[in-house]
């Protein structure tokens, strides 16, 4: 497939993928869409690749996938078919594992940008989510109004720096929601009731975006589905436990915050979302003999 000047290529397209590229079909680019599951349905506007092959010739490839691994192996690829251009990697990878790819592929005319994002799912559907630029000023120029198609764009630093920033980010709002679940599940064994416990802690010093946000519509009735995995946020926490071993600040919460995740994903059916940590804090049967 020869493509029009100045098409996007578009690799991974789950729940935040999917909404993503519909955001930039609305603002007319020439897109062309690949995932490995293909019985994904997108808008009818939104060419669809059978392989990697047919990105080769995109201008700017944009990824958002599971993690740095695949990302890696998904751009030495389409180096092997000949791709030369931006990359622009979207997921939550460790910020070393972008600098390498970097190494590897600048031979070859290819310049990567990490620019990993943050609200879920319901800011992506909105175009509101907070988007964390790492890279060399001239890129950050030349990608800005696309990246605008997103939400707020933020350059952060140079190349590195926004998947670094990802991670923190997901590092301190999981530790505020463990926190959070902890303290509620003590606060109805006092005999507080659950939204007198959000009532009281969001008009207070303790709340945070676990309280204000979540626990409301995901964690008081268990429904469990607020769209991010405790996978991925696992994932995250472990690079945020790298990177602030390697920075020489790590605290005893920094090292086992990621131990005590990546057990309770043993413990906890497989695809989990992220809010049934709160099934391994204050089992359904603990709450039942409670009451």
């Amino acid at each position: 497939m020869k493509l029009k000047e100045n098409y996007i290529g578009f690799v991974g397209l789950g729940s935040m993928g999917s909404v993503m590229v519909s955001l930039l079909s609305k603002e007319k680019f020439n897109l062309i869409a690949y995932d490995i599951n293909k019985e994904i349905e997108l808008d009818s506007n939104i060419a669809c690749a059978e392989n990697l092959r047919e990105l080769v010739d995109c201008n700017i490839l944009i990824l958002i996938l599971p993690n740095g691994s695949i990302v890696k192996e998904t751009v030495l690829q389409l180096v092997e078919y000949g791709f030369k251009g931006q990359v622009i990697d979207m997921s939550s990878s460790h910020p070393q594992q972008t600098i390498e790819l970097q190494e590897l592929v600048k031979q070859n005319c290819i310049s990567i940008v990490d620019a990993p994002v943050s609200g879920g799912v319901k800011k992506a559907i909105n175009g509101t989510l907070m988007v964390m630029v790492g890279c060399i000023q001239e890129d950050f120029k030349a990608i800005k109004i696309l990246l605008e198609c997103f939400g707020t764009v933020r350059h952060i630093g140079p190349l590195g720096a926004g998947h670094a920033m990802k991670a923190l980010n997901n590092y301190v709002s999981a530790s505020g929601l463990l926190a959070s679940m902890q303290a509620l599940a003590t606060a109805e064994a006092y005999g507080i009731k659950a939204n007198d416990f959000i009532e009281v802690i969001n008009s207070s010093t303790g709340k945070n975006n676990s309280t204000q946000v979540k626990f409301l519509p995901f964690v008081i009735p268990r429904k469990y589905d607020s769209g991010f995995s405790l996978s991925l946020m696992t994932k995250d926490v472990e690079i945020a436990s790298s990177i602030i071993k390697d920075a020489k600040f790590s605290t005893p919460l920094s090292n086992v915050l990621p131990e005590y995740l990546t057990e309770v994903l043993k413990n906890l059916k497989e695809g989990v979302d992220h809010t049934a940590l709160y099934e391994e804090i204050n089992p359904r049967s603990v709450t039942e003999t409670q009451t």
